[in-house]
C-alpha cells in the first residue's frame, strides 16, 4: 500500500511541475520542442542560447524560423491554465531580431474549436535593434481575465519568410507584469501631475505620431507631434485600454469639456483640435467635438462642448458610459515635423485655472538624431547640472556632471533615453 500511494504522490507532483503555465523561461523543462504547434510555414523549436550575454545568460531558448507559407506564419504554444489579466495587464518577451523596425505579432486564442481558435485577442511591437536582445512588451489592458491560453507567436508579420537568417528569431522569457506599478488608475481631471496616478498616453494613426509626458519643474504636460507622413486623423488617447477609473458624466445640460493647449512652431492660429470620448469597451459608443486654437506660443483653455458633435458623427447620446478620452490636433489636415502640440489639465464641468506650465524641453537642443558618434547639447540659458543616459531596458548606462556633447561612438546600434537634470527625457537613436 505504501508504494501505491508513494507512486500517486510522485505523479501528483510531476503533473503539478510539469504544467505549462506563465511565466516560461525554457530552462525548467517544462516547454519543449514538442509544445509548439506550428502553422502556415512557420517552425517552433527549443534550442541551446547561440547568443549568450549579459541580456540573455539563459543557456535554452526557444527559436522560429519562417520559411514560405504565409505573411502570417508562425507557432504557438498552448497554456494548461487560463491567463489571469486581473493586475499583470502586460506580457513581455525577450527577443532576438536580426533587424529593428520588424513587426512582432502576439495573439492570445482562447480554446473554442480548432486554431484559430475563439475567443481571440492581438497586439503588436516593433523590434529596435539588430541582433541584439531587448524586452519587447504587449499591453492587453481591458481584456477579459480566466479567457486566453494560446500564445501565438508572429514574427515579421506582413512578410513572406525565406528560412534563411533573416527569417530566423529567437526568444525567451514570456512574463507578465502591471505596468501600473501598484500605481492608482486615472481619472478626471488628467493633470499629469499627481504621483500616485498611472498615466499613459497611446497614439493612433501611424507610427510617425510621437506622443510623451514632459516632466518640468512647473509642471507635467502631454507633448505631441504629428509628422506630415502621419494619417491626417492622428492623434492620442489619454488613458491605457482601461480607460478611465470613473465615467465621465456628460449630459445635454452638463456637456463641456476643458483642455489646456499650446502649440509652438507654427504661426498658424485656428487650428482645429477634436476631443473625443467613447466606452473603452464598445468603440461604436462615442461622440466628438471640436475647438479651435487663437494664440501661438503660450497655453490657451479650449472649451469642448459635446452638443455640438463633429460634422459626420454622432449626436451625444446620454446612456452611453463614456470612459475613454482621445485627442486630435489639425484634424484632417497633414501634420509636420516643426509643430508640437502641449497639452495638460483636461477636465469636466470647469476648467482648470491657467498656472505656471513651462515648455522647458524647448530649452533643450539634442543633434543629430539619429547619432553615430557625438550628440550635441544645446542649453540655451538653462545650466546642465547632471545627463544620465538609459538603455532601452531602463538600464543607467553612462553619468556626467555637465556636457555640450555626448561620446556614443562606442555604444550599439538601437534606441536610448538620454535624461537631463533629472527631469526632461529625450528618446536618441544610435545608427
Amino acid at each position: 500500500m505504501k508504494k501505491y500511494i508513494l507512486l500517486i504522490v510522485a505523479l501528483n507532483t510531476l503533473l503539478t511541475y510539469s504544467q505549462i503555465t506563465l511565466p516560461i523561461n525554457f530552462e525548467d523543462g517544462v516547454v519543449t520542442t514538442d509544445d509548439f504547434i506550428d502553422f502556415n510555414g512557420g517552425t517552433g523549436s527549443v534550442i541551446d542560447n547561440p547568443y549568450v550575454d549579459e541580456l540573455n545568460p539563459s543557456d535554452l531558448v526557444g527559436k522560429i524560423i519562417r520559411n514560405g507559407g504565409d505573411v502570417w506564419a508562425g507557432s504557438y504554444i498552448e497554456l494548461d491554465n487560463y491567463i489571469d489579466f486581473t493586475v499583470n495587464t502586460t506580457i513581455n518577451m525577450r527577443v532576438f531580431s536580426p533587424a529593428p523596425g520588424l513587426q512582432v505579432k502576439f495573439k492570445l486564442e482562447g480554446d473554442i474549436g480548432d486554431f484559430p481558435s475563439e475567443p481571440a485577442t492581438e497586439r503588436d511591437a516593433t523590434t529596435t535593434t539588430t541582433n541584439e536582445w531587448e524586452v519587447l512588451t504587449w499591453s492587453f489592458a481591458g481584456e477579459p481575465t480566466e479567457t486566453y491560453r494560446k500564445l501565438v507567436l508572429m514574427f515579421d508579420f506582413g512578410n513572406l519568410g525565406d528560412g534563411s537568417e533573416s527569417s530566423t528569431f529567437y526568444f525567451d522569457d514570456i512574463f507578465q507584469t502591471d505596468p501600473t506599478g501598484g500605481l492608482a488608475q486615472i481619472d478626471l481631471p488628467i493633470t499629469y501631475d499627481d504621483s500616485s496616478v498611472y498615466y499613459s498616453l497611446i497614439t493612433f494613426g501611424d507610427d510617425n505620431v510621437d506622443a510623451n509626458i514632459v516632466e518640468s519643474i512647473n509642471g507635467n504636460y502631454g507633448r505631441l507631434i504629428k509628422s506630415g507622413i502621419a494619417a491626417t486623423w492622428a492623434g492620442v488617447t489619454l488613458t491605457n485600454e482601461t480607460g478611465l477609473e470613473n465615467n465621465i458624466p456628460v449630459t445635454s445640460s452638463n456637456s463641456k469639456m476643458y483642455v489646456h493647449i499650446y502649440v509652438t512652431g507654427s504661426s498658424n492660429t485656428g487650428i482645429p483640435v477634436r476631443l473625443k470620448i467613447e466606452n473603452n469597451n464598445d468603440p461604436t459608443q462615442s461622440v466628438e467635438t471640436e475647438a479651435f486654437t487663437t494664440i501661438t506660443d503660450g497655453w490657451e483653455i479650449l472649451e469642448f462642448d459635446f452638443n455640438n458633435e463633429a460634422a459626420g458623427t454622432a449626436a451625444l447620446n446620454e446612456s452611453y458610459p463614456f470612459t475613454m478620452a482621445s485627442i486630435f490636433f489639425n484634424f484632417g489636415s497633414a501634420g509636420d515635423d516643426q509643430t508640437v502640440y502641449y497639452f495638460d489639465n483636461i477636465s469636466f464641468g470647469s476648467p482648470i485655472s491657467l498656472g505656471l506650465e513651462s515648455v522647458s524641453k524647448d530649452s533643450f537642443k539634442l543633434y543629430p538624431n539619429p547619432v553615430e558618434d557625438y550628440l550635441n547639447i544645446d542649453s540655451s540659458n538653462t545650466v546642465i547640472k547632471n545627463i544620465d543616459v538609459f538603455n532601452i531596458l531602463g538600464k543607467k548606462i553612462y553619468s556626467t556632471n555637465s556636457s555640450n556633447s555626448l561620446d556614443m561612438s562606442s555604444y550599439n546600434a538601437g534606441i536610448y533615453f538620454v535624461k537631463i537634470n533629472n527631469t526632461i527625457t529625450f528618446k536618441i537613436v544610435k545608427k
